[in-house]
C-alpha cells in the first residue's frame, strides 16, 4: 500500500475508534456524575466534532496533497494517545465502583476495551504510516 493510502487508512480506523469510544463513554454511569456528558447531549456532539474534527481537517487537507498535514496528523494523534490510557483506567474503575447493574458494568469494560483499543491503534499509526515506498 502506498504512503498517501496508508496515512488516510489508519487515520481514518483511528478516527472512527476514537468516535466509538466517546460515545461508548456517554453510555457509561460515569457520564451521570456531576456535569458529565451524557449520550445525545450536546456536550457528547460537542465532543465528536471536536476530536473527529481534530483528525478530519488536516486528513482534508493531506488528501489535497499538502504533505505537511501528515506531522500535524502524527501531532494531533500523539496528543490523543495520552487521553486512551486515563479513559480506560476510569473506566476500568468506574466498572466496579459506580456500576450497580450487569448492563452498567458491561458499559463500563466495553469503554474502557475501546479505550485501550483506541491506544493501540494510535501507536500502530505510527510504524504503518512511516512506510517510503
Amino acid at each position: 500500500m502506498k504512503e498517501k493510502e496508508s496515512v488516510i487508512l489508519w487515520t481514518a480506523i483511528t478516527l472512527v475508534l476514537f468516535c466509538f469510544e466517546l460515545i461508548a463513554v456517554t453510555l457509561t454511569p460515569l457520564a451521570k456524575i456531576g456535569n458529565g456528558t451524557r449520550f445525545g447531549s450536546s456536550g457528547m456532539f460537542y465532543n465528536l466534532i471536536m476530536c473527529g474534527g481534530s483528525y478530519m481537517v488536516p486528513l482534508i487537507f493531506y488528501c489535497l496533497n499538502i504533505r505537511l498535514m501528515k506531522y500535524v496528523i502524527a501531532c494531533v494523534n500523539a496528543l490523543w494517545l495520552i487521553c486512551h490510557p486515563v479513559i480506560a483506567v476510569i473506566c476500568f474503575v468506574g466498572a466496579f465502583t459506580t456500576a450497580f447493574g450487569i448492563a452498567e458494568y458491561l458499559s463500563c469494560i466495553i469503554a474502557g476495551g475501546l479505550a485501550v483499543i483506541c491506544f493501540v491503534t494510535d501507536i500502530l499509526w505510527y510504524p504503518m504510516c512511516r512506510k517510503k515506498k
